[in-house]
């Protein structure tokens, strides 16, 4: 009876590991144009208030989308909802690097906020159906890290990318 605990802790571990993972590179990349916008907004002749809508324009689609991320979640494989999630959030970031209009930034900022909804409807889902109640705790303390810390990590490393490759490399590395 030992080793299937064991086995059952070690998935839900690595689970949790993932998914933090996931969430980090989500919190990291959600913080990438704020650390690019005095640059963008210089090159790209954007005025603050240009640069403010973008910077907003993230969380209109982020917050309202969680709600329909949940329901798909509880419809659908959670698996390929939050690979759909991260699809949309991938190609959104990438994009963002190769565009120079205002309008094309605001749709991709718009599409990163769909794809990024789904990171913790799907992960709250994925940690019920696989990891014991008794370990949830840890596991939820795991993705908090994740979320702690990518930002940090982001802006850091952001600054350090942007002083020696410019802003598109933000988006494209």
């Amino acid at each position: 009876a030992v080793a299937p605990r064991s086995r059952e802790s070690r998935a839900g571990f690595q689970l949790a590991t993932l998914l933090a993972l996931a969430i980090f590179i989500n919190f990291v990349d959600r913080g990438n144009l704020a650390t690019a916008a005095p640059v963008l907004a210089t090159e790209l002749h954007f005025s603050a208030t240009q640069i403010g809508i973008l910077l907003s324009s993230f969380y209109w689609t982020y917050a309202v989308s969680q709600l329909g991320a949940g329901w798909l979640a509880e419809r659908y494989p959670v698996q390929r909802v939050i690979a759909a999630g991260f699809t949309l959030w991938c190609v959104a970031t990438i994009f963002t690097g190769l565009v120079s209009t205002f309008a094309a930034l605001l749709a991709l900022r718009l599409l990163l906020g769909l794809g990024e909804s789904v990171a913790f409807p799907c992960s709250s889902k994925m940690l019920a159906q696989n990891v014991s109640i008794d370990r949830r705790g840890r596991s939820n303390a795991l993705i908090a890290i994740g979320l702690s810390l990518g930002p940090a990590f982001g802006t850091y490393i952001g600054g350090k990318i942007l002083a020696h490759y410019g802003w598109r490399a933000l988006f494209l590395s």
